[in-house]
């Protein structure tokens, strides 16, 4: 894989302080695919061959959906379902439902778009760390930022051999930033529980409300919304 990604949005993630710089870039990744299949994808035969064969799961068809180019995504649904009804064979004996259902599971959790995702994140896990090694001025950025998501912390784990010389260095300070950003997360929590004590005097306040979605966030991704 080679380091041909482009840094600047890296930068622009890691000094938005959001609670998970992976989960901004994720964020905007999927907003321009998103954009892309509800655009220029529809006409282009590359992109509905790979719909074709792919299709999208529930939550980028939810998020085609409300996207705004109903025709052009009912277009791509149209020949992803006729793609799936030339595979379905009719089943006169029971023994091929086995074989069928299991053709049909690789179909159905199959999603082009999280093939694109995918491929773009772990880029910008190689990216991350080569930036680490390569740019002054990262490593400090890095070290003040306020940690990832587990399933992003997991990714570049398994990227932290890319900052080369640096591996070691690079491994202690995603560790560091990650279990203080952790042990953050508990100490919001524990005050936010605390409110629900009948001894507190803190009942009505609204700091820590959003301790526990943040928590949630912060355990599997960015998966709930929290106003600003």
């Amino acid at each position: 894989m080679q380091y041909h990604i482009q840094t600047t949005p890296v930068w622009d993630a890691f000094k938005s302080n959001c609670d998970c710089a992976m989960c901004e870039l994720e964020k905007r990744i999927n907003e321009r695919l998103i954009r892309q299949y509800t655009d220029e994808a529809v006409m282009i035969p590359e992109f509905r061959q790979r719909v074709n064969r792919y299709g999208f799961c529930s939550t980028h068809s939810k998020m085609l959906f409300n996207g705004g180019n109903k025709l052009g995504v009912a277009l791509q649904m149209m020949t992803r379902t006729e793609a799936l009804e030339k595979k379905l064979p009719y089943l006169d004996k029971v023994k091929k439902a086995k074989g069928c259902a299991k053709d049909l599971e690789n179909e159905i959790k199959s999603c082009v778009i999280c093939q694109s995702l995918d491929d773009s994140m772990e880029r910008y896990a190689y990216t991350i760390g080569q930036m680490y090694l390569n740019e002054r001025e990262f490593p400090d950025l890095f070290e003040k930022c306020n940690g990832f998501c587990m399933p992003h912390y997991l990714l570049l784990l398994q990227n932290a051999h890319k900052a080369g010389k640096g591996a070691d260095m690079y491994s202690m300070s995603l560790s560091i930033v990650q279990k203080r950003a952790l042990e953050k997360a508990c100490n919001e929590l524990e005050k936010f529980t605390s409110k629900f004590d009948y001894r507190s005097t803190n009942k009505s306040s609204s700091d820590g409300n959003d301790a526990l979605p943040k928590a949630i966030n912060r355990l599997r991704g960015n998966i709930l919304d929290i106003p600003k």
